[in-house]
């Protein structure tokens, strides 16, 4: 039964949606690491970074070299948001973006580590066998179904990310607001909403909400009654 269940051929419109969607959100990732300063902030400027042990070989690449690096990973973005040269994309823009995630671990990001999985799964996935280039140069190779277990393995990826976000918030300094208290404290100047999010009422909101978010996020978008709440919710 669990065969049947996993084999049997669904809709790969999803799919083929999050791969567009996803490529255009890692091309946003890299032009803009490079537009915002970012690049030069971490991989330039400093005099030293940080590895990951057992990484000190990579090391940021003298002079603009980082940022060329970025505009190439920008490139490799948008061939997979279009379907062009799919699995090669992903998988040279995930081996770029792995590379920038162990040379400097000073701006640890758990995001960024989400980043880097998604990268490789994608890359295992047929995404690319509709509405894109490459099915449009190979005819041969559209189709509009997948297997189940593709559909299985993105959600329970993201549902052992939100899980574990959740699980990570049960500590005291989390659950007395501390933590949500010092965030909002950074943010204190922002135009308009700077002193309403000092508000007491305002760390607890943000401590319970996020906690139960992450944990009945995934379940919630799961069961059909629920799924529309959920989504707003999420957006």
């Amino acid at each position: 039964m669990l065969n049947r269940w996993l084999f049997k051929e669904v809709d790969n419109s999803a799919l083929v949606v999050f791969r567009a969607l996803f490529g255009l959100l890692i091309t946003i990732e890299a032009f803009g690491a490079i537009f915002t300063g970012w690049i030069r902030r971490t991989m330039i400027e400093p005099e030293f970074t940080f590895n990951f042990i057992g990484f000190e070989f990579l090391q940021p690449l003298p002079g603009n070299g980082m940022i060329w690096y970025y505009a190439i990973m920008g490139v490799f973005g948008i061939f997979v948001m279009l379907g062009f040269k799919y699995r090669m994309s992903m998988v040279l823009y995930g081996i770029m973006w792995a590379g920038v995630y162990l040379m400097q671990k000073s701006s640890y990001n758990n995001h960024y580590y989400l980043l880097m999985l998604l990268c490789f799964i994608m890359s295992f996935l047929p995404a690319h066998r509709w509405f894109s280039i490459d099915a449009w140069r190979k005819p041969e190779i559209s189709k509009i179904s997948m297997p189940r277990w593709v559909w299985a393995v993105i959600v329970l990826q993201l549902w052992i990310v939100y899980t574990y976000a959740s699980v990570a918030k049960f500590y005291p300094d989390w659950l007395d607001g501390s933590f949500p208290a010092m965030l909002m404290a950074s943010k204190k100047d922002y135009w308009l909403v700077g002193e309403f999010l000092q508000q007491p009422w305002i760390r607890y909101a943000i401590t319970y909400f996020g906690l139960l978010f992450d944990l009945l996020i995934i379940p919630l978008l799961l069961w059909k009654r629920t799924r529309l709440m959920a989504f707003i919710a999420a957006i």
